[in-house]
């Protein structure tokens, strides 16, 4: 994050108001839609806070257009003083996944509160959040009201261009009266970005933050999977493998089985034909079978958690071949032996960080 600069707006008197209004809060979410200034607002009372030695933590759950991490996850930064902010570094990240809350909802309301009680246990003084410009619809709604409900916030901003979150402003007055509601005007000076402007922000970052990752390999059995395709149950043993390549007739890398259902990763496009599919359900005894060619996992983003991180993540990855028995990817994560947990996104990558599209099982 550069060091703070609120710019040239019309009317700082307003932010006044809210500052001091805020400045007892143990827990302050900013609410509003796209392009209306809420991270700007959001490093002015940081600035603010700063001034009177107060520990900020900053939670950024923008998953889209990320402040102080990484496109995909939900990131915090504690600042205590000024100098944090000349050379900042991301205290924990939260891997949704996706750069987009539609179909992570779970995610995203998880992600905010484990974030949150780690910033409270780093002993900040108090945390500001900052969300995304998702605000419309029933499911926008949930999520932001589920995530009220678990973060408890003593203070809410809302910025809105009218009254579109007045539904919203609403439901939490009357489900929670002691949290002080406070409405702004979209700043003067905000600027207005295209999607194009917008993905091309998050390339940037992607670029960045993917620009010294090395080629690493991993053993699929010293981690587990999860998400996407993956998570149906216990990995097959390699002597499976094995019985099930000379079985099928085509290389079997990986596999998993679930009470009445297994996942199989094929070195190449498997058409699974009625015959297939029947020995499969013999062999395995099971209903359902899944094919995936491992082509299809190639630049999947992945988050690449610890053994003991607590659901946080070390770093992020980028899928590049499934072998067998290991995967390869790309990552700047160095230490192989940490990582005890990979957890597959939607969005895919390539090794430069453009966005090249999304996984299918998703």
């Amino acid at each position: 994050m550069p060091l703070l600069n609120t710019g040239d707006y019309e009317n700082p008197s307003d932010w006044i108001s809210v500052f001091k209004e805020v400045r007892n809060s143990k827990a302050v979410m900013v609410l509003g839609g796209s392009d209306t200034g809420k991270t700007t607002l959001i490093k002015y009372l940081i600035n603010e806070f700063l001034k009177i030695d107060k520990r900020v933590s900053f939670v950024d759950s923008d998953v889209g257009q990320s402040t102080i991490g990484v496109p995909t996850t939900i990131s915090s930064l504690l600042i205590s003083s000024f100098e944090d902010l000349k050379m900042p570094k991301v205290d924990s990240m939260y891997f949704v996944g996706s750069n987009s809350p539609h179909g992570n909802l779970m995610q995203m309301v998880a992600g905010v509160k484990r974030t949150v009680e780690n910033s409270f246990a780093s002993r900040a003084d108090l945390v500001i959040m900052d969300t995304t410009g998702f605000i419309d619809g029933a499911a926008a709604y949930e999520l932001k009201y589920q995530k009220i409900s678990l973060t408890q916030p003593n203070s809410i901003v809302a910025i809105q261009k009218e009254k579109e979150l007045e539904f919203l402003l609403r439901l939490v007055s009357n489900a929670f009266p002691s949290t002080k509601i406070l409405r702004l005007d979209p700043a003067s000076g905000a600027v207005v970005k295209s999607p194009s402007e917008r993905q091309a922000n998050r390339e940037k970052l992607f670029s960045e933050y993917f620009s010294n990752a090395k080629e690493l390999e991993i053993n699929l059995d010293a981690v587990s999977l999860r998400r996407g395709p993956f998570g149906r149950g216990n990995p097959l043993s390699q002597l499976k493998l094995y019985e099930l390549s000379k079985l099928f007739g085509f290389e079997v890398l990986y596999g998993e089985e679930g009470i009445d259902d297994a996942l199989f990763i094929t070195q190449s496009s498997v058409h699974m034909g009625t015959t297939f599919l029947s020995m499969a359900q013999n062999y395995l005894k099971k209903t359902f079978i899944n094919i995936l060619d491992q082509n299809e996992l190639r630049g999947s983003i992945i988050g690449l958690g610890g053994r003991n991180s607590r659901d946080f993540i070390l770093g992020l990855g980028i899928i590049e071949k499934v072998e067998e028995g290991k995967v390869r990817l790309v990552t700047p994560v160095e230490d192989l032996n940490q990582i005890g947990v990979i957890t597959f996104g939607s969005l895919k990558l390539s090794p430069e960080g453009k966005e090249i599209g999304k996984m299918k099982f998703y």
